[in-house]
């Protein structure tokens, strides 16, 4: 039997498709360089570390990469192998000569690992969807996510969390190893990912549990390599940090544990800051619901990946061990953004709806690009660096003195090492609100009040006459003359 030929109208048609994939082609990668663009805007805008980036900060600079495997001081809590990173950038600098570079150098980790993300989701996206249109949807979604954003720029381990998170599904999507020593090996290389990554080992776990629907034995071959890191590192790294942290994490994060009466209301307050599009957020999680239900038609295999993730993440919250905070959260997003396609894809060909993706994907660009990073862009406050260079300019040249609660401490043993203060200028308070006798103290009557993790500006000294607010970040700093 001979070969079928095609007619030239089939040529005609293949000749069309191409075309139109071309020139989608053009606008996704038009939309990568828009995604890497706007991570890039916060360096540009010279935003100064808030108070937990320069807690991380003092633990890199201060300690030796053997330090960074031990418990962190300020009740920080960080993967070490980040952490040693993160180290590595600025052993190429003198980490006190400039502050605008050492903050730039401390974040290049997450930013990198922000910029890589959109490569590797675009990837993974391509693996999952076949229409073109789709897969522009869901990486408009993921490279002008505000959130993402925002965190590709923060000296926390966030935006790694979901580089790691977007590879491991990678792998667990397309490489079936062919036999169990070769699984055994791979996964136990993936498994010091929970070096770099926390919640690698959620997605770790949900990857192992698919593997049980494939070949049992693949699966305990999997979970015996996976099991043999895991029992090291909550052995050697993990329970350091609970029995040093502990009691104080559980008590800052105790609002964010799940349990039956407030597992809704925090689920939908993660939609809302995080993810939520147009609509409420109780709607974008009926059309994630729906989404979950068709990728257990069509995708199986990343379905029983997203359920165990799920399931993993709420008994661990519910035990008190991993908060649902978003920031904490922020390598589901890639996982939601794919239920949302999935809820997408199912509009056949042909149809008005079908018909209307490029007009939705246009006013989606929109919105996230103009509107919700316009949001993301107007809140950007962060100034301490520039704060400091002030007051240290006014300390030096005009007899000014610095006062400081010590729950704002951390910003200024960072940052304070840039700048020569005379430590008789220099005025600690115990309590967030001062009292009469302890301002009465301070022997000049010029002076900055150095607030930036306050969040609301003291009512005694903000009735000090002549206080104007200085740049700031979440509270204020004040110049008292």
């Amino acid at each position: 039997m001979g070969r079928k030929r095609k007619s030239p109208d089939s040529k005609k048609q293949k000749g069309i498709k191409t075309k139109k994939g071309d020139n989608l082609n053009g606008i996704i990668y038009i939309v990568i360089i828009i995604g890497i663009l706007l991570r890039l805007v916060f360096p540009l805008l010279n935003t100064g570390l808030w108070h937990d980036e320069c807690a991380v900060a003092i633990n890199i600079i201060d300690r030796d990469f053997w330090g960074l495997f031990n418990p962190l001081r300020f009740l920080q809590v960080a993967p070490p192998l980040f952490l040693s990173a993160v180290k590595l950038c600025v052993l190429g600098i003198n980490p006190l000569d400039n502050p605008v570079i050492t903050d730039f150098v401390l974040r290049i980790v997450p930013l990198v690992s922000g910029i890589a993300s959109i490569f590797c989701f675009y990837y993974l996206l391509k693996n999952l969807f076949v229409n073109k249109y789709i897969q522009l949807a869901g990486l408009i979604m993921f490279a002008f996510n505000p959130v993402l954003i925002r965190y590709s720029y923060e000296l926390k381990p966030y935006s790694t969390d979901v580089l790691i998170a977007v590879l491991i599904t990678i792998y667990f999507i397309k490489y079936n190893p062919d036999s169990y020593f070769k699984q055994f090996l791979q996964i136990l290389g993936i498994s010091f990912f929970m070096f770099i990554s926390f919640p690698a080992a959620f997605v770790i776990t949900g990857g192992i549990v698919n593997t049980l629907f494939k070949d049992y034995k693949k699966f305990f071959c999997a979970a015996a390599a996976f099991g043999l890191v895991l029992v090291f590192y909550f052995v050697y790294h993990i329970w350091g940090i609970m029995e040093v942290h502990g009691q104080g994490m559980d008590n800052y994060w105790r609002a964010y544990f799940v349990n039956i009466n407030n597992i809704y209301d925090l689920t939908i307050l993660n939609i809302k800051n995080s993810f939520n599009i147009f609509v409420l957020p109780v709607i974008t999680l009926a059309g994630l619901a729906a989404g979950f239900v068709i990728s257990c038609i069509k995708n199986t295999k990343f379905a029983v990946i997203f359920a165990s993730i799920i399931l993993i993440v709420l008994i661990s919250s519910y035990l008190h061990l991993y908060p649902f905070v978003v920031r904490m959260l922020l390598f589901l997003i890639p996982f939601l953004i794919i239920l949302i396609c999935e809820l997408a894809d199912l509009t056949p060909s042909g149809t008005i709806i079908n018909k209307l993706i490029p007009v939705i994907i246009f006013i989606l660009c929109g919105y996230y690009l103009f509107v919700m990073n316009g949001v993301l862009l107007s809140k950007v406050n962060t100034r301490t660096n520039l704060g400091l260079k002030e007051m240290a300019n006014a300390v030096s040249n005009n007899g000014y003195s610095v006062v400081i609660p010590r729950n704002s401490n951390v910003e200024w043993i960072y940052y304070s090492r840039f700048y020569n203060f005379r430590p008789e200028s220099v005025y600690f308070q115990e309590w967030n609100t001062p009292s009469e006798e302890w301002l009465n103290s301070i022997p000049r009557s010029k002076y900055y009040y150095f607030a930036p993790f306050e969040t609301r500006i003291p009512e005694k000294v903000s009735q000090k006459s002549g206080g104007v607010i200085k740049l700031g970040t979440r509270g204020v700093i004040l110049k008292i003359d």
